[in-house]
């Protein structure tokens, strides 16, 4: 992580992927996956926001708080739905790429470390995918921070990782989430695991899409800017090929996602969602 940092991460997503798709998903959900791939994932993240939403008692109106907002895709939700969102990111050309796609609510500029809002603000604060891009040591301010600026008897819904790791995330188990968010001074309403997608997961696991998809010594005899020509062709083969058999078993998990939300034990799953409320003063 001490290579990494989010600002300037984010940033050159949002400017390389700005106009990947009319929606503003591929910035911050899979940068350079197809269309069809980022649709589905925002649907079933969309269908795991409105489940954690009903386990909240907010009146429409409600302030709520979008932290890591990217590009505005749950401030216009909430809009839609008839609450008063704001936004919050770390990188202006994510809020730019949000103003583009017509988010009429009020975007800020700022760390979630340190936010610039007084005490008891929002009726409810959200993360979805946010803390877990914190560098560990950060993470914990950045809990604290969430539960400050909701009001005594308000939420806070997070969606995070809990399998899986990367170069720039930061997860944990469930537990783990959970102790974190409640040493901070609220208490557990429920949570459950949101994307099992197991059979997508199964080929996932199987297949190892490495760069090098030519072997060298099928090369033989060949030039180098052949080879290297030979290799490109192959790279880019094999990724229609990966991507067209994934369209069948990310739909056929799709599909069975109801059944295996029910079936399996949310640990299972590779994200997971909480909503906690701030006990009345």
């Amino acid at each position: 992580m001490s290579s990494y940092s989010p600002k300037e991460y984010w940033t050159d997503l949002a400017d390389r992927y700005r106009h990947e798709d009319g929606k503003g998903f591929a910035p911050v959900l899979h940068p350079g996956a197809p269309d069809w791939f980022n649709l589905c994932v925002h649907e079933l993240q969309e269908r795991a926001w409105r489940r954690a939403l009903s386990l909240c008692t907010l009146p429409k109106g409600a302030s709520v708080l979008d932290v890591g907002c990217g590009t505005g895709r749950w401030v216009r939700r909430y809009t839609q739905s008839g609450y008063s969102p704001v936004g919050l990111d770390g990188s202006l050309s994510m809020l730019k790429r949000a103003l583009e796609l017509r988010t009429i609510a009020p975007l800020l500029a700022a760390r979630l470390q340190s936010l610039p809002f007084r005490d008891g603000t929002f009726d409810c604060a959200q993360a979805i995918t946010v803390i877990q891009h914190i560098a560990a040591l950060e993470q914990q301010q950045a809990l604290g921070e969430l539960v400050r600026v909701i009001k005594p008897g308000g939420y806070l819904i997070l969606l995070e990782l809990i399998r899986g790791h990367a170069a720039h995330v930061v997860s944990h188990e469930a537990a783990d989430w959970i102790d974190r968010v409640q040493i901070c001074g609220t208490e557990l309403i429920s949570w459950f695991g949101q994307e099992f997608l197991l059979l997508d997961r199964i080929l996932s696991g199987a297949v190892s899409f490495s760069k090098g998809m030519l072997v060298d010594s099928h090369a033989d005899g060949l030039s180098l800017p052949t080879i290297s020509e030979a290799r490109t062709k192959g790279k880019q083969l094999a990724r229609r090929l990966y991507w067209n058999v994934r369209r069948i078993t990310v739909g056929l998990s799709t599909w069975v996602e109801p059944m295996a939300d029910r079936l399996c034990p949310p640990e299972w799953a590779t994200h997971a969602v909480f909503v906690f409320r701030k006990p009345l003063a």
